[in-house]
């Protein structure tokens, strides 16, 4: 075995160390030796230097952030000046086949009434007034009114609206009322022209802008339906033309009621025992009446036209 002996002054402690650069830490800035102020002074210049460049970035003095947001804006307005490019002949195709129109100076309001007589007369629409208005707006702008009230049917109504769109000016119609007024419907409507603007013709518009990314389900042919038809339903074995009525109102209190029915002649209101032609008001409650005729029996509510 062997054995070791180191003196008491071979090894440095580590408190006379921490002394040491105690000392050394405060000596006097004149005191310094040459290499420690170049490492003192490189030290505080990276500093400076760190410090200096993150509020540059930070501050975006170079304008990179700058440049990058108007890139972004840039790359955009070109993709949708490309799509306007590519648009165009469809847009030129579009002008190309609308007919030639008066200027907006020679388009008065008696070419208004004209153009919507002669279109009301054409779809078997009855005109009961037709009444211009006083022109406001400038420019393409520029809009004339016209009151408009008649008697048709909901077919000739519909084709008198979709005829709008054929006429040389661009005519919207607005606050439209359509009422049923025993076998025909009353319209009240106000038909708002702009002489400086013309209608799209309807196919080219369509596809004017049509996107390859659509759905082919949003092509899907649009039908209408007569609201206002009195369903031919029969019961009991009647007469399909036996049944003609349709409840529209309740109004009951503890010892009374009286519902508003709908006719071919008119609105009415009945109330219990109450004849309506064949058939009589047997019973009335907050959900709808009864009707007998013989020893059939029906009940109108509010949800059913029959």
């Amino acid at each position: 075995m062997s054995t070791a002996f180191f003196e008491a002054g071979g090894a440095t402690p580590v408190s006379a160390r921490v002394s040491q650069w105690m000392k050394q830490a405060r000596l006097p800035l004149d005191a310094w030796s040459r290499r420690r102020r170049q490492v003192v002074a490189a030290l505080i210049g990276s500093l400076v230097f760190g410090l200096g460049a993150y509020g540059w970035i930070a501050a975006d003095l170079c304008g990179l952030d700058a440049s990058r947001s108007a890139l972004t804006a840039s790359t955009q307005r070109l993709v949708e000046t490309r799509r306007t490019l590519a648009q165009l002949p469809s847009l030129r195709r579009i002008s190309a086949a609308m007919p030639a129109v008066r200027a907006a100076t020679s388009w008065s309001s008696a070419d208004d009434v004209r153009s919507v007589s002669e279109l009301a007369a054409q779809n078997g629409v009855a005109l009961l007034a037709l009444e211009p208005g006083p022109a406001s707006g400038e420019g393409i702008e520029r809009m004339r009114p016209l009151q408009l009230t008649a008697h048709t049917d909901f077919v000739h109504l519909m084709a008198f609206f979709h005829g709008l769109s054929q006429l040389p000016v661009l005519v919207v119609p607005v606050d439209v009322t359509v009422k049923q007024d025993g076998a025909a419907l009353s319209m009240a409507a106000t038909l708002r022209v702009f002489d400086a603007l013309r209608p799209a013709p309807a196919v080219e518009a369509a596809h004017a802008y049509d996107d390859a990314s659509l759905d082919e389900d949003d092509d899907e042919e649009i039908v209408f339906f007569d609201p206002f038809s009195q369903p031919r339903l029969s019961a009991g074995g009647e007469p399909a033309d036996a049944v003609q009525w349709r409840l529209v109102g309740l109004l009951r209190d503890r010892t009374r009621g009286l519902a508003l029915l709908d006719t071919p002649d008119g609105a009415t209101t009945v109330a219990a025992g109450a004849q309506l032609g064949a058939e009589r008001v047997t019973g009335l409650d907050e959900l709808g009446i009864t009707l007998a005729n013989g020893g059939t029996t029906r009940t109108l509510t509010l949800m059913e036209a029959s």
